[in-house]
This record gives C-alpha cells, sequence and structure tokens, in this order.
C-alpha cells in the first residue's frame, strides 16, 4: 500500500460538484448538531 502512494501521478482530473450537491451537503451539515452526555457524543439529525 506504501508503494500506490508513493508514486508520482502523471494525469490529474479535476472533479466538479454540481451546484445542488453542494447545496444540499450545506444544508446537511448545518441541520447535524453534536449532542454530549456523560461520555458519550450523540450526533442529532434536526429536520
Amino acid at each position: 500500500m506504501e508503494n500506490i502512494y508513493s508514486e508520482e501521478q502523471k494525469t490529474v482530473r479535476t472533479v466538479r460538484a454540481k451546484r445542488e450537491t453542494i447545496d444540499f451537503l450545506l444544508s446537511y451539515s448545518k441541520s447535524i448538531q453534536v449532542v454530549d452526555y456523560k461520555k458519550h457524543k450523540f450526533e442529532v439529525t434536526l429536520n
């Protein structure tokens, strides 16, 4: 596995995300809330 990542890549492909995908991910990340309870952390998605 070390050899795979240490080799230089000769071609790089640029990936473009659609605006809808970016908007979805941003709104989803804004709706997540992390709640601490004793020694546990809970991720809650607000609707």
